[in-house]
């Protein structure tokens, strides 16, 4: 737990001065400076900082250098905005001796306990901490996706948490990036739900619980540096401050910050893609104003943004997007075989609608819906029926507003749109709960926050107050589950021995082959990837099919 504080505050300071530095630079660019809170930098000081080891590791790995480097920047930067940075510490100085201070610090000592110990993500445990490796101690190999092709699901995150390791410097590699984003997130809504009361409008007020209570559901999972997590974390940030942009009736260039950030989380995770549908909002203001220095500002960060991801992934693959083949440009000697690939994406699509074969990858929706229903846990199901509650009391809202000729938000409905596109592409593709959880969590909340904004008399009122009440029903046995889990698991880990040093990645039996005078590893126990050994993959069969393209590690690989 100790390290983990330690880092969690080596880690705000990056951030912060980082963010600063993001945001007076935007500022330039626009020629508008915007009112960010303390979370709007240490996100943007995230996002710049991902970026800049996502290049990075395209030339050099993300070790001692990059992270020097990093640290360079972050005090130049820090110096030139030390003015703002001394009035940020003088509010945080005043909140943190305060009632509230204490209350927030007791709440990160309990993430930090759950961070310290708990559950690495399977997918973790498969490829991502291999990956992050792979960032520490290559920055990338070519062909790697024909080793094991879930190297190819390329995600920028692993490349955050690799240059936040520190795995250079201490003797095992940090995995508290998670941990950290869901702490700075969950004090963040904590710290507006304290004024709940005094709130006019609850939008703002929906987005934060939705964090909290996505922070409960995976609260055991803090430790691992999963994909999933941060990607969720930040979508609902992204939707949190654009309710707040809404309550606020803020300036379109928000909105086109905000608009970045939605490309920037389908860089973290491809099934986060389609919320970059919101860009539609900012794009009509600015086409319509003919702001053409602002658009190309936008165009030419979007492409900053896109840049590491798309080289990346033909360097790893062979492919711009992997595993999506409508888009075959290259052919290049690592890339992997298009048969491989098409394996790949119908066994990601069969495994989340619950089907387990290949080859029922063209049963209709009709008749897979269902399978996929009944598999679910009965919770699951109760949070699947709110969204259905929560969509038809949009709807309600929507004609109430119509009728009343009350002014509609046309920023509010692009969200809507986003959202609910993102719930198509998901239920499409990939629909296990977690990839959605997120929206699955907003709709919810957004219609009960709705609600509680209007006046309530007439017919309208009873109909949506009693949908309002089925909802919190139906989100009950959710909570319910994930409280209890919560609980079972801190009284089972208060002796476990992690309050100074973390818990390590998870290990197990590994075997190796000798390709070329280079030793490869591979799991000979269940599906345990082992940080420890690299290159590894988890399928031996793998290495039947695949070859070093050279004499060494660095030369890649390459499909027989």
């Amino acid at each position: 737990m100790l390290v983990v504080g330690l880092s969690w505050i080596y880690y705000f300071v990056l951030c912060l001065s980082v963010g600063t530095g993001v945001e007076k630079g935007l500022a330039k660019l626009f020629g508008k400076r915007w009112t960010f809170q303390v979370i709007d930098y240490l996100v943007a000081g995230m996002v710049a900082i991902t970026l800049y080891a996502g290049f990075f590791s395209i030339i050099y790995k993300v070790g001692m250098t990059a992270h020097l480097l990093l640290l360079a920047a972050t005090i130049v930067l820090g110096y030139f905005n030390r003015d703002r940075l001394k009035v940020l510490l003088i509010r945080g100085k005043k909140l943190c001796f305060s009632w509230e201070g204490f209350f927030l610090l007791c709440f990160l000592l309990v993430i930090a306990f759950f961070t310290s110990r708990g559950t690495f993500h399977t997918d973790t445990n498969i490829y991502h901490a291999q990956n992050i490796r792979l960032y520490e101690e290559y920055g990338l190999i070519k062909g790697m996706a024909n080793l094991q092709l879930h190297y190819g699901y390329n995600s920028l995150y692993l490349a955050f948490a690799a240059v936040m390791s520190l795995s250079w410097l201490l003797p095992w590699s940090l995995h508290t990036t998670t941990g950290f984003i869901e702490v700075i997130l969950c004090l963040y809504a904590l710290h507006h739900l304290k004024e709940f009361k005094q709130h006019k409008n609850h939008l703002e007020d929906a987005g934060c619980i939705a964090i909290l209570f996505y922070a409960l559901v995976n609260i055991n999972g803090s430790m691992s540096p999963a994909t999933d997590y941060p990607t969720m974390f930040l979508t609902i940030y992204l939707v949190t401050v654009w309710l707040r942009a809404v309550e606020k009736k803020a300036h379109y260039s928000v909105y086109a910050l905000l608009s970045l950030l939605a490309v920037f989380l389908g860089v973290m995770k491809l099934s986060a893609v389609a919320l970059a549908i919101v860009a539609v909002y900012p794009a009509c203001f600015l086409l319509q104003e003919k702001k053409w220095k602002e658009i190309i500002c936008c165009l030419g960060l979007g492409i900053i943004i896109l840049a590491p991801y798309l080289i990346r992934n033909v360097l790893i693959s062979g492919w711009l997007i992997y595993p999506f083949e409508a888009i075959d440009l290259f052919n290049v000697a690592w890339k992997v075989p298009e048969e491989y690939l098409l394996v790949d994406a119908r066994q990601i699509k069969v495994w989340g609608r619950c089907l387990y074969d290949v080859g029922l990858i063209d049963m209709p929706v009709t008749e897979w819906a269902l399978i996929w229903w009944e598999n679910q846990e009965r919770y699951a199901k109760m949070l699947l029926g709110a969204n259905v509650l929560g969509v038809i009391l949009a709807v309600l809202n929507l004609v109430y507003k119509r009728i009343k000729k009350l002014r509609i938000h046309g920023e509010l409905i692009t969200l809507y749109l986003g959202m609910f596109a993102s719930l198509l592409v998901w239920f499409f593709t990939a629909p296990f709960i977690r990839y959605g959880l997120a929206f699955l969590l907003l709709i919810p909340f957004m219609g009960m926050a709705s609600w509680m904004d209007y006046a309530k008399k007439g017919l309208h009122s009873i109909v949506t107050g009693s949908i309002v009440f089925a909802i919190f029903l139906c989100l009950s046995p959710y909570m319910d589950h994930y409280v209890t889990d919560a609980g079972v698991f801190i009284k089972q880990q208060l002796r476990e021995p992690y309050y100074i040093v973390a818990k390590d990645y998870d290990d197990a039996k590994t075997g190796s082959v000798e390709i070329n005078g280079n030793r490869i590893y591979y799991c000979d126990e269940g599906e345990i990837n082992s940080y420890h050994y690299f290159p590894n993959t988890c399928y031996p069969f793998m290495l039947n099919r695949s070859t070093l393209a050279g004499d060494s590690i660095r030369s890649g690989f390459a499909a027989k």
